[in-house]
């Protein structure tokens, strides 16, 4: 197991999705309040697309700067896929009313990313996007947007 046991044990801490909807103390966010509002946004082209370049620029980076340390890219995704499904997941509660699917597909692809993001974080340069949506589940919220232009906007949460 090449995947880090520290990132995974954040992960287990995360009381996920606990104040989704409630009031949020996390700076230069914005905060959507109603169900609707949110499907909007985590369904939205534009975030899927931020989601991609955030990832894009990951493996771009490392492919093009850490050659030999990317090799390793698919194997430790398979790896971080199969921790996500049979460590994480259980412990998620639903939203009531919204599509598990919906959430399940935005919830995992933040995760896997995260935990390649930490797993190559000594290579990387700059902010690391994903560890910042880590910190928007472990406020009880899920990250739904992005207002603005990737990567300078603001994040949009539920």
């Amino acid at each position: 197991m090449k995947i880090s046991r520290l990132a995974i044990s954040r992960l287990k801490k995360v009381k996920w999705f606990v104040n989704v909807g409630k009031a949020s103390s996390l700076q230069n966010i914005r905060h959507v309040t109603n169900e609707s509002d949110f499907i909007k946004h985590i369904t939205s082209i534009e975030w899927e697309n931020a989601t991609i370049e955030a990832g894009n620029e990951i493996t771009g980076y490392l492919a093009k700067k850490y050659t030999k340390e990317y090799q390793e890219w698919n194997s430790l995704v398979r790896e971080a896929k199969d921790i996500i499904s049979k460590e994480i997941i259980p412990l998620m509660k639903t939203i009531n009313g919204i599509e598990e699917n919906v959430i399940l597909d935005n919830v995992k692809w933040d995760l896997v990313n995260f935990l390649m993001e930490d797993y190559y974080k000594e290579y990387l340069k700059g902010d690391l996007f994903f560890a910042s949506l880590i910190e928007v589940y472990e406020d009880g919220h899920i990250p739904c947007g992005l207002e603005g232009k990737w990567p300078s906007g603001k994040l949009v949460i539920y």
